[in-house]
């Protein structure tokens, strides 16, 4: 989860560096076309070493449909950063553990005190983190808002259900991280082309900066980000998968600071010790 929080941190930098030339369905169309078939790659190198299983071993439909969600949350999550800044954008999108947790009591998954805790801390943190957030004069559009909000829910219940997609089937078949995420990929490339017909045009991203910050966007925070994240929720469990990832609006800051000029300020410190704090205690044992 750490390495997935990693390379989803760099989310914001590649999105927002892109999102100066292309629209949110460029990116989208684009990020799962250069990812879907690396993931592929991944997974048939694999095979020909004998490692991991094999495509036609787990169910692909619910994977595939997994994917077609992520699209759909990828696109909110463009759209949302598109009408706002980097900044505003991490501090409404992290408030999705909050609804992990939630959503995990009502279906009915085991939370522990320590899991409320943490997410009680993290939150606290996160707010801390991004001080812009509480600047009244803040004339941020309210649809990004409102977009990165809906992304937040949406994300909350993909990782709920990811837990289920990872899961020995009913047919004993194990679920392997890298298989998911081809298959939940190409599900999102499919949700994607679907939506650049609709527009009826897609626009390719043009110049050395914006050709790289696209394919670090697929590959890095795309076919890794997403390969890991499976792969940590089959050990963890959403919950405490959420509050692990939560250590991505830290690393985001930090981006930001060394690639997109920005200072981090006394308060935002702090609210870095309460996230890293909040992922300590969660991952804590009711025994310990």
């Amino acid at each position: 989860m750490l390495t997935s929080a990693t390379a989803y941190s760099l989310f914001t930098v590649f999105g927002k560096h892109v999102l100066k030339q292309l629209e949110p369905i460029d990116v989208i169309f684009w990020r799962f076309l250069i990812a879907t078939p690396v993931a592929w790659i991944v997974v048939f190198a694999r095979r020909a070493r004998g490692i991991g299983a094999s495509p036609r071993d787990v169910e692909w439909k619910p994977r595939f449909l997994m994917g077609a969600l992520f699209g759909l949350l990828a696109y909110f999550a463009f759209a949302g950063l598109d009408l706002m800044s980097g900044a505003l954008y991490v501090i409404i999108i992290y408030t999705y553990p909050a609804m992990v947790a939630i959503g995990a009591k009502i279906v009915g998954s085991r939370t522990s005190t320590h899991i409320w805790v943490g997410v009680g801390l993290t939150v606290l943190g996160i707010t801390f983190t991004v001080p812009e957030v509480l600047d009244p004069t803040n004339d941020n559009s309210m649809l990004g808002v409102t977009l990165t909000l809906v992304n937040a829910a949406l994300y909350a219940g993909y990782i709920l259900y990811s837990e289920r997609i990872m899961a020995v089937d009913s047919g004993g078949r194990v679920g392997d991280g890298y298989v998911a995420a081809a298959w939940g990929m190409l599900g999102s490339l499919t949700f994607a082309t679907v939506l650049v017909v609709a527009n009826g045009s897609v626009t390719a991203p043009s110049g050395a900066s914006y050709v790289m910050a696209m394919t670090s966007l697929a590959i890095v925070s795309t076919v890794v980000s997403i390969t890991a994240f499976f792969m940590g929720v089959k050990h963890l469990g959403p919950a405490h998968a959420a509050v692990v990832a939560s250590t991505e609006p830290i690393l985001a800051l930090t981006w930001l600071v060394l690639f997109g000029g920005e200072s981090l300020v006394l308060v935002q410190l702090i609210g870095a010790v309460l996230v890293i704090s909040g992922v300590f205690v969660a991952q804590r044992s009711p025994n310990t």
